[in-house]
């Protein structure tokens, strides 16, 4: 059995498509490939990993009317599509698994046609555009979110939930070894500011702004604040400057200790992040992305609903408003014990196994 495995454009396609391939080779498939796009982030970190990956274009489909931007997709397009199918032909995977981005439309798209079994998975819970016009085509949808199968019309007997599948061998649990990895005091309540893996300018403002209104000496409160890397020097000096106590990363490998230590979590609320934040069961405040084509304002608001986020729109916030839901978090026991069993609930610790039984069943059948 060969697995071939579509996934590109961001951390949020990439790492729940490795976490499927890694429970593949916990079922005893040891032929699996990737095909990525040539981001930086898609090289860094497929390069790190020991899977065969091919990389495709980065060809994100174009917004509104601009011809010169659709005649470039286009020919692109193309090239992509002359690569995967070669890549298909030359390979002749058993199945294939899109989890979206740059790169796995063209892929699943061109497997679908020469009749190679597809599986696609979306992690949001409003599907994306590629998705959205492959789920004809492909065999099944795997999501994250029960509510998204309404946004296949017609294509809902396809549906199967799974939840999002995170790299359990990489996640550690233990708060005290995690504090001490980071050099954290154990007797602080611990605030974990996160904006993505290229940070996000206002958010890492609003946020150590209201760091500042929550801190006081006697507050027993210290931050992890995830910068991305053109806002790290500029929040790291502005701790030290205002005294107070926080480990300031622009990128942090060992993402799991961070979860591991904080009691609560601020962030961007992209599907991997609310998912592992949900399995750590961390009380969220959850700020989207603003742009209305991002798919990170429904995952907020499904968060909220259930419980286990505050929901939060960056139009009109203040670091006053952000600080206060801080505030209340922290100080009411039975409000942040709510929240971590809603997020409890949502995590989906065995969506990576769920999603290999069913690639191994498409073989099979």
């Amino acid at each position: 059995m060969r697995v071939m495995i579509a996934a590109g454009g961001s951390g949020g396609h990439i790492f729940p498509a490795v976490a499927t391939a890694m429970e593949l080779e916990k079922a005893g498939v040891d032929d699996i490939c990737f095909v990525s796009s040539k981001r930086e982030l898609d090289k860094r970190v497929m390069t790190t990993l020991r899977y065969r990956t091919f990389f495709l274009s980065v060809n994100p489909m174009p917004f509104g009317p601009n011809i010169f931007r659709w005649i470039v997709f286009f020919l692109k397009l193309m090239a992509d599509a002359c690569v995967s199918l070669y890549l298909l032909f030359r390979l002749r995977p058993t199945v294939v698994a899109g989890f979206g981005g740059y790169s796995a439309g063209t892929v699943v798209r061109c497997a679908a046609l020469i009749g190679i079994p597809v599986l696609v998975h979306e992690q949001n819970f409003y599907p994306g555009r590629a998705n959205r016009m492959l789920s004809r085509a492909v065999g099944r949808i795997a999501v994250s979110f029960s509510e998204t199968e309404k946004y296949f019309p017609g294509a809902e007997k396809k549906v199967i939930v799974t939840g999002n599948p995170i790299r359990l061998e990489m996640l550690s649990k233990d708060r005290s070894v995690a504090l001490r990895f980071l050099g954290l005091r154990c007797d602080r309540r611990t605030v974990l500011i996160m904006g993505g893996s290229q940070g996000a300018v206002f958010l890492n403002k609003v946020a150590r702004q209201a760091a500042e209104r929550v801190f006081r000496p006697d507050a027993r409160v210290q931050f992890i604040h995830l910068t991305g890397k053109a806002d790290h020097d500029l929040i790291e000096r502005f701790y030290e400057e205002k005294g107070i106590p926080a480990k300031v990363y622009a990128f942090i490998d060992r993402i799991d200790m961070a979860y591991a230590a904080c009691d609560m979590a601020i962030s961007r609320a992209g599907a991997a992040a609310v998912f592992e934040l949900a399995y750590y069961e961390r009380p969220m405040i959850l700020i989207p992305y603003p742009n209305p084509r991002n798919s990170q304002r429904s995952n907020a608001m499904s968060f909220s609903r259930a419980g286990a986020a505050v929901y939060l729109e960056e139009s009109g916030l203040s670091a006053d408003m952000l600080a206060c839901e801080i505030t209340n978090i922290l100080a009411d026991s039975e409000k942040s014990r709510k929240m971590s069993g809603a997020a409890a609930r949502l995590a989906a610790p065995g969506a990576g196994r769920e999603l290999a039984k069913e690639i191994i069943g498409m073989a099979a059948a």
